[in-house]
């Protein structure tokens, strides 16, 4: 082989694996991929897709007292009801919806948590070199918490893919001093508190590194006001949208449930122990440690100072505030500080080049262990989690394929909150809240603070109405606004387990019959007693013969098969 093809190959060869890495990498998030989603936070988020795709609006209009709203829309006056979710990461999923339907909205996820490992590679190579920086690559791709939230549904793996790639253009800009890629960051790190708002504070790393650079030049005011334009665009577009939908530019979807003063002293106290455990285990591992470390070495160094502060900047702020959050840490709590763990990744892996220069063998022994331990403490649990996603998702997938064979669209369905949220994001049907008629089983406020925000995926319509009414008073009126809802031309259908329509059976008048479509099979999922921390845990008054099986909110996974009934009046 030529001597110059060697070279080539040598050269190019972190690229070639790098690209096979992120080719094996979307296989994997595929294999578990299903077309559906099955967890509150997806609710919020694609149904607003939707909304915006189809009717170019960021709020639900109700058209009844019983149409089923999710667990995160909340009333804003008027009929008006929003998510507590910025319309960021909607308004992005909404172009592949308008273009291709709800399936090519659901692979907008996975593709991002791609292109993130695309970004780290890229930015690590800028810094550390191909082969550094296909370990940092290698690294995040076996992190258990961006494998989860890859399929999961929500927005961290956007804010993740937004903040690595400002990260790649700061970097670019920092070595070019060029207004261009300038621009894109600000216009990246703009786009995050348009996706979450508390990740806002990842915007103050940025502007702090600008004026770490700061010279009194032409080129620097003309990167500088770059910058800044950039950032204000999609901030801007946010500020407009806060004012029109809740009246003031600076008050957000928070401000409709009360939990933006959910934050304070004593939670901090209480929780950043925890915090900092999970930081350490299903978080980031070993690369938290070396993650720090590196971060103060780099805040050390004057070479690399201004390095290190935008790090530091990056991981501290966002970390103190969701340690000081109402919510106590759940096996979940990680999700919200997932976007930092490539900034402990790539600290991390500077550390181990800086230690290669006087041990360039012993570091390189130590990287070796580094990955092995992290592919063997993160793909296990990465497997486990995706599996369960994958088992719900396909039920609701199955489940949504046999309704639309049976149930024209337009029509009235009444049934569960899982298949009910995974409804209203196709957008096919109109949807029941059949809390309604269990009020045990009403969605309690999530507020933090004790108000009263009243209850969640309620209309304030619907709440007033039901809120004083016995249980057959209750069936009877919520009857009447069904049928009112219906219109001349719509039908309404139950779906439901047997046992479900035989009570809604008992409950209608002489003018009333159910009469059964078809059935749907479900299949029995049960939980070990000793299920993971992810899993439902064992209740101490069952013995343990009692079988504990799967559940999707309140759909239990326990081989009962639904039955589709035609609701008829006379």
């Amino acid at each position: 082989m030529p001597e110059e093809l060697v070279k080539k190959l040598k050269k190019h060869c972190p690229d070639i694996l790098v690209f096979m890495l992120l080719v094996a990498y979307f296989v994997f998030l595929m294999g578990y991929f299903q077309p559906a989603i099955s967890t509150p936070d997806a609710q919020g988020y694609f149904a607003q897709a939707r909304l915006i795709a189809t009717e170019g609006k960021t709020w639900l209009e109700p058209e009844s007292s019983v149409q089923y709203i999710g667990p995160h829309w909340l009333h804003a006056g008027g009929n008006r009801y929003f998510t507590t979710f910025p319309p960021g990461l909607p308004a992005i999923l909404a172009v592949p919806y308008k273009a291709f339907g709800p399936t090519a909205a659901l692979l907008v996820n996975p593709l991002l948590a791609c292109l993130s490992l695309l970004g780290l590679f890229l930015l690590c190579r800028l810094w550390l070199g191909g082969a550094w920086a296909l370990l940092a690559t290698a690294l995040m791709a076996f992190n258990q918490v961006a494998n989860e939230h890859a399929l999961i549904g929500d927005a961290h793996t956007a804010v993740a893919f937004f903040l690595i790639w400002a990260l790649y253009f700061l970097t670019r800009w920092a070595k070019t001093n060029s207004p261009w890629w300038i621009l894109g960051a600000g216009l990246f790190f703009g786009i995050i508190p348009a996706i979450r708002y508390v990740d806002a504070l990842f915007c103050l790393a940025f502007v702090a590194f600008v004026l770490l650079h700061f010279q009194n030049s032409q080129s620097f005011w003309r990167s500088f006001i770059a910058g800044m334009v950039g950032v204000a665009i999609p901030v801007g577009v946010l500020a407009i949208h806060n004012q029109v939908a809740f009246g003031a530019f600076w008050r957000t979807g928070y401000a409709l449930s009360g939990e933006q003063s959910a934050i304070g002293w004593q939670y901090f106290v209480n929780n950043w122990f925890s915090y900092l455990q999970q930081l350490m285990s299903e978080g980031c591992g070993l690369l938290f440690g070396l993650g720090l470390i590196g971060t103060a070495v780099l805040c050390a160094l004057p070479d690399t100072r201004k390095t290190g502060i935008l790090f530091a900047l990056l991981i501290v702020p966002v970390t103190v505030a969701y340690m000081s959050y109402y919510w106590r840490p759940d096996p979940q709590s990680m999700r919200f500080l997932m976007p930092t763990f490539a900034v402990y990744t790539v600290a991390g892996v500077w550390l181990l080049q800086l230690l290669a220069r006087n041990s360039r063998s012993v570091a390189w022994a130590g990287a070796s262990v580094l990955l092995l331990i992290t592919a063997l403490t993160g793909l296990p649990p990465s497997v486990r989690a995706l599996e369960r996603l994958e088992s719900h998702n396909a039920v609701l997938a199955y489940v949504t394929g046999e309704i639309q064979k049976q149930v024209s669209s337009g029509s009235v369905l009444i049934t569960n909150e899982a298949i009910s949220q995974q409804l209203d994001f196709i957008g096919q049907w109109r949807l029941v809240e059949t809390s309604i008629l269990n009020p045990g089983r009403a969605r309690p406020s999530l507020v933090a603070n004790g108000s009263s925000q009243g209850v969640r995926g309620r209309t304030e319509e619907g709440l007033k109405k039901y809120g004083n009414l016995n249980r057959q008073e209750i069936f009877a009126a919520f009857s009447e606004d069904v049928w009112r809802w219906v219109g001349d031309e719509r039908r309404v259908y139950f779906i439901a387990a047997k046992e479900e329509i035989d009570y809604y059976q008992s409950q209608l008048s002489q003018h009333d019959k159910l009469v059964r479509i078809a059935e749907i099979g479900v299949p029995t999922v049960q939980l070990s007693a000793t299920a993971g921390p992810r899993l439902p845990v064992r209740s101490p008054a069952l013995p343990q013969s009692t079988p504990i099986y799967d559940a999707i909110f309140d759909f239990r996974l326990n081989g009962v098969p639904l039955v589709i009934v035609e609701w008829i009046r006379d």
